[in-house]
């Protein structure tokens, strides 16, 4: 099956459910591993893993022969409403940054239909956002309504010793030798979202195979002009 993604927008290929360290959202990665729930809710603020689950789930699903969607719904992709149409015969539909589109009639409208219709297939629909369905500025009430009907999940920030744990996986699910010392001093001079975390081993595993050199504290310094 082939995954359903908008113009000039690709999944990362290392993102899958086995890179995510689940931390306090273990019920939630067990949930989403678990295709059972015909409509899932997770909210968090930016940073807290929501895009990689997401993305870890339609990687699943196309893995095992279910034809899987994702769309980020944030304003600088230019996604249109007219994208949803046709996805109601999809296995998996996955909706990320719903926020970015509430209070927006046209576009609620939309996700409204492809909610009843997905579920009338019995497709599976996720959705994420930053915030828990009754604080978004919804106009249509009966999409209000609808985000209450399944497990809706707070997806909670890493700590630092599981944003260690992170760096020093990630690192050697590309085969990168990465110490812990170095780990930690990434770790105290760049962002520590998921997304940021994850971003960086690829462009330092990217730099270290080019220079053919480990992943040691000067050639980190370096290559990221720290």
């Amino acid at each position: 099956m082939t995954l359903q993604l908008p113009l000039g927008i690709n999944l990362r290929p290392s993102v899958d459910f086995a890179g995510f360290i689940a931390g306090c959202n273990g019920e939630a990665l067990s949930r989403l591993r678990t295709p059972l729930d015909p409509y899932l809710y997770l909210w968090g603020e930016s940073g807290s893993g929501k895009s990689h689950l997401l993305q870890a789930a339609c990687q699943q699903a196309q893995t095992g022969g279910r034809q899987p969607a994702y769309l980020p719904l944030k304003h600088e992709h230019g996604l249109a409403p007219e994208m949803l149409e046709g996805l109601e015969t999809f296995a998996l539909v996955c909706l990320d940054d719903l926020e970015s589109v509430a209070g927006n009639a046209t576009w609620e409208g939309a996700i409204f239909s492809l909610f009843n219709q997905l579920r009338e297939n019995k497709g599976q629909l996720v959705v994420a956002a930053d915030r828990p369905p009754a604080q978004l500025p919804l106009s249509l009430p009966d999409l209000a309504s609808r985000l209450t009907w399944g497990p809706c999940y707070h997806l909670v920030g890493l700590n630092d010793d599981e944003r260690l744990e992170l760096l020093l996986a990630t690192a050697q699910r590309r085969g990168l030798s990465m110490g812990v010392e170095t780990a930690r001093f990434l770790l105290q001079r760049t962002p520590r979202d998921i997304h940021f975390l994850t971003s960086l081993i690829d462009r330092l595993d990217s730099a270290s195979l080019a220079a053919q050199r480990r992943l040691t504290i000067p050639f980190v310094r370096e290559i990221l002009h720290l």
